[in-house]
């Protein structure tokens, strides 16, 4: 077992082979002929997508006027010059995403309809109001699957951009591919159309001017209100789900950050030999199975591992059993969770505090559910992260 983990640290830490010389891969040999445009079930107009599209055609970098505080401009100029040097069509969008937006605050179907809207092959960055990235690859020959631990860590978003393209202009080559098309956002089912004006709408055609007048001050705080709501909806909604392709790219980086910390450990630290068991499991894991569940559990072992070196103890407190990404626990609670017993449960101290809990959620197959309630090895081991390593050789059949 520990041949295998050497060799596998050995190959998450080596550097990706030579970029293919920029003349091969010309943006111009990647644009493909403009794509009609027709996107059934969004929520809202495409007219944010077309601005957007129109300035990409100008320019690789556009950045929303509602969030130019995250890029100065000197630093879009820099991001342009380092596009221009990447040797393959990179298009980066900071934009806001919100709940009530045309992509109902999804980056994924916001890069499918700016694609479709724009007609250009290429890698497709998008940034949010709270500086997270998200990027999709159409017909670009390179991996996108990527050691992009720098995403996740405490950068400033400028860094981290010019990181995550420089990883782009390194990357191994790879056969081009499309990405599935992303499920539109279904429309509000509250929004209804307004019927034909009788009597009664005449009166209040002719009466509402002067209400209006009045309530000016009540719409502006109105809207204000339901802004931040809307946000506030939209931020929750991030942090308490995963999707398949974050969750692949959170656990690669994950695994990548705790060989990193193994290979700058010393041997003799207490947290070592559980951080190599946590590597051995959650690398054996992520070669075997793709599903989502197991995904998660190679995010939560890689994460275990970095607890491990970072308190320098072979036994680290569980993670928070609500969602395992808060940290670790800061206390045990007796409570009931949906579909887990009821029991003393490890939590961080704002789960702790808090009269109802929302676990963090999987997709599968289309639909959300808790994570421990994903098929495989979650379901045999119900929630618990405690000796997760050995779950996972058990689950795996290994002695």
């Amino acid at each position: 077992m520990r041949l295998i983990a050497a060799a596998a640290l050995a190959l998450a830490l080596a550097p990706a082979p030579a970029a293919l010389a920029p003349a091969a891969l010309a943006p111009a040999a990647l644009a493909p002929a403009p794509v009609a445009f027709a996107d059934v079930g969004a929520p809202v107009s495409m007219v944010r997508v077309d601005r957007v599209a129109a300035a990409l055609r100008q320019s690789p970098v556009f950045v929303d006027p509602d969030v130019s505080s995250l890029l100065d401009a000197r630093e879009r100029t820099a991001l342009r010059r380092q596009i221009a040097g990447a040797g393959v069509p990179i298009y980066l969008a900071v934009v806001p995403l919100d709940s009530d937006d045309e992509s109902a605050g999804d980056a994924d179907y916001l890069t499918y309809l700016l694609h479709r809207r724009l007609g250009r092959n290429g890698i497709y960055l998008i940034s949010d109001q709270r500086g997270s990235l998200d990027w999709t690859s159409y017909q670009v020959p390179r991996d996108d699957s990527l050691e992009f631990s720098q995403v996740t860590n405490g950068k400033p978003l400028p860094e981290r951009l010019h990181d995550v393209i420089d990883a782009f202009a390194r990357a191994p080559a790879a056969k081009p591919s499309d990405p599935p098309v992303p499920d539109a956002p279904e429309a509000d089912s509250s929004d209804k159309r307004p019927g034909k004006v009788g009597l009664a709408g005449q009166f209040f055609k002719t009466f509402f001017p002067a209400l209006a007048m009045s309530g000016v001050l009540l719409a502006f705080l109105w809207g204000i209100v339901a802004a931040v709501i809307g946000v506030a909806r939209s931020a929750r909604r991030s942090a308490t789900t995963l999707r398949p392709r974050r969750l692949r790219r959170m656990a690669w980086a994950e695994l990548v950050r705790l060989a990193r910390a193994i290979g700058a450990a010393a041997e003799d630290d207490p947290g070592y030999p559980r951080a190599m068991a946590d590597y051995d499991a959650a690398k054996l894991l992520w070669d075997e199975k793709q599903d989502p569940g197991s995904r998660f559990a190679v995010v939560v072992l890689s994460l275990d591992g970095q607890d491990a070196l970072r308190s320098g103890t072979a036994d680290p407190e569980p993670r928070c059993v609500v969602n395992p990404l808060h940290g670790t626990a800061a206390r045990r609670v007796r409570t009931a969770l949906g579909g887990l017993a009821r029991r003393r449960q490890p939590m961080c101290e704002e789960c702790a505090k808090a009269n109802r809990h929302r676990p963090l959620a999987l997709v599968i197959d289309g639909r959300e559910r808790p994570y421990y309630e994903a098929p495989g090895l979650w379901e045999k081991i119900r929630g618990t992260n405690k000796d997760l390593p050995e779950h996972v050789l058990e689950y795996l059949g290994v002695e």
